[in-house]
C-alpha cells in the first residue's frame, strides 16, 4: 500500500505541470492556425472580386476581409 502512495505525488506533479503548459500549447496552436488562415484567406477574394463587388457581394467580401484582418492580427507572432 505504501508503494501506491509513493507514486501519488509524482503523478500529481506530472498532472500539474501538464496542466500548467496547456495554455501555452493552446496559445501556440491558435497562433499557428490564425497564421495559416491569414495565408489562405486571400484565395477567397478571387471569386468575390472577379465579378465586381456589388450589393450582393459586399457583405461576404467584408466578412472575408474582417476574418483576414483578425487572422493577421492573431497570427502575426507565429514562429518567432
Amino acid at each position: 500500500m505504501s508503494g501506491a502512495h509513493s507514486q501519488s505525488p509524482r503523478f500529481a506533479t506530472l498532472t500539474t505541470s501538464t496542466l500548467a503548459r496547456l495554455p501555452v500549447l493552446a496559445s501556440k496552436t491558435v497562433r499557428a492556425l490564425a497564421f495559416w488562415l491569414a495565408v489562405v484567406f486571400p484565395v477567397a477574394y478571387l471569386p468575390l472580386l472577379s465579378g465586381g463587388v456589388g450589393a450582393g457581394e459586399l457583405l461576404p467580401f467584408l466578412a472575408v476581409l474582417a476574418g483576414n484582418v483578425l487572422a493577421l492580427t492573431v497570427g502575426h507572432d507565429y514562429a518567432r
